[in-house]
């Protein structure tokens, strides 16, 4: 019997189940990379934000992060538990989407530290496991509600930390970006792209009653300003083409069918062609948004890397296994040839999974990605719905917000897990939508049989 999608109905009372609070406090600690803790000078741009603050916070504040990812993780597999055996026929479904969870666990085997390694292998496949929960739980729209519901909190939290608590919610690093925005968050960067993924359900989120969308207006509004006053360049970009989807999909679901996938194919020309400009003139782009043409020596940075990922191109060093501390490994060999002791991050999502998993790994995400984008193109053929495309623009923020910082593959990250809720999400419409095709032909037939009798 072949396996049928069936839609669940949303929740009435949604709000009002445990386990809704519980996700909503993994999620927003997920958002926040590994937890949230109070920490001044130097440290409040490393808050929360794992490797950093972990190797260079206090012991107290070390313990309050290690001890808000356990927990996290403990409620994690206390909801995911139950649901063990649908979610493994899921997992079958959708084999070659989590293809690249596999490598990662394999990696462990040629890892530079196995054991880092298999410990983040098991918190990465706990985080995906998640995804797979999610759906066996909640409908798509609920899932948009819930990701919302961590965005008020998110957003209302961080108000409180700018305004009340303005010594750990504004960044005080230097002269660099001081005063910019990040709220409950360890740094602007991780506040504008986590408030982006937050912010993007509330455009296609399915609501009832005009109380409702008064509140949706608001959201909006807010997190809107808590993101430009972010003051991150790579956030306002994404953010640019995450909206530019957001207007050229309301716009496409007024038209024909085949008007809109002109329409989307055509304005995908014109994206590419502008980042083809873009890429042209970068400097002058740059200049103009107030930055530096180096993205502040990141482009040695990533030519420095290139290097390294020469030496192993196949299986890179190990998931989380490049950079070692106290100038282990080859990463030494990268802080010794740029003076940058104590530095461990590639800057650049694609050369930090290329690190990690090699060109293998890299080209299995791409396919994963690529597939995904296949399936949103044969939604928006045949009536994607408003959960579609949500997914879709996901898949805008991983296409933007991942060359510059970012990651494709981290554990304890909502910019990691929830791109993955739209790989298995855009997959199951698009066998929804194959499997009702057949039947809408079939009504057809009777209509089209009188016709031509007639």
């Amino acid at each position: 019997m072949p396996w049928k999608i069936v839609e669940k109905m949303d929740r009435p009372n949604l709000f009002g189940l445990l386990d809704t609070w519980i996700l909503c406090a993994i999620f927003l600690v997920l958002a926040s990379l590994y937890g949230f803790s109070f920490e001044r000078g130097n440290f409040n741009t490393n808050v929360g934000a794992g490797v950093n603050g972990l190797a260079s916070g206090e012991a107290g504040v070390s313990t309050l992060i290690k001890a808000q990812n356990t927990a996290v993780y403990l409620l994690s597999v206390a909801c995911i538990f139950p649901y063990i055996k649908l979610m493994s026929r899921q997992l079958r479904q959708n084999v070659w989407i989590f293809s690249v969870l596999g490598w990662t666990i394999l990696s462990v085997l040629w890892s530079d530290i196995p054991q880092t390694s298999a410990v983040n292998a098991l918190r990465m496949t706990i985080d995906l496991m998640l995804v797979l929960y999610l759906f066996d739980r909640f409908s798509a729209n609920d899932i948009q509600k819930l990701i919302m519901l961590v965005g008020c909190v998110a957003a209302a939290g961080s108000i409180v930390m700018v305004f009340v608590f303005p010594q750990y919610g504004l960044q005080s690093r230097g002269l660099y970006a001081l005063g910019a925005w990040e709220g409950i968050f360890g740094h602007k960067n991780i506040c504008g792209q986590a408030m982006i993924l937050l912010l993007l359900p509330a455009f296609f989120v399915r609501l009832h009653g005009t109380y409702a969308r008064i509140l949706r207006g608001g959201y909006i509004a807010t997190v809107l300003v808590i993101l430009i006053m972010t003051r991150s360049a790579g956030a306002w970009i994404s953010s640019i083409f995450c909206l530019g989807f957001v207007a050229l999909s309301k716009l496409a679901t007024r038209m024909p069918r085949k008007d809109a996938t002109a329409v989307v194919v055509a304005i995908a020309g014109a994206a590419v062609a502008s980042g083809a400009a873009i890429a042209a003139n970068f400097a002058t782009v740059m200049y103009a948004l107030g930055k530096d043409p180096t993205m502040t020596g990141r482009t040695k940075i990533w030519a420095a890397l290139l290097h390294s990922i020469l030496k192993r191109p196949l299986c890179g060093y190990g998931f989380m296994a490049f950079w070692q501390p106290q100038l282990k490994g080859e990463s030494a060999n990268f802080a010794l040839h740029l003076n940058l002791p104590g530095y461990n991050s590639a800057d650049s999502a694609i050369i930090e999974l290329a690190l990690e998993l090699g060109i293998v790994g890299l080209l299995l995400y791409g396919a994963v990605f690529l597939g995904a984008v296949r399936d949103a193109f044969y939604c928006l053929g045949h009536g994607a719905s408003s959960a579609a495309l949500w997914y879709m623009s996901i898949l805008v923020f991983v296409m933007t917000s991942n060359i510059v910082a970012g990651a494709l593959m981290r554990p304890s990250d909502l910019a990691c897990i929830l791109p993955f809720v739209a790989y298995v999400g855009l997959r199951r419409e698009a066998k929804r939508l194959r499997q009702i095709e057949p039947a809408m032909v079939l009504a057809r037939l009777p209509a089209a049989a009188a016709v031509l009798s007639y």
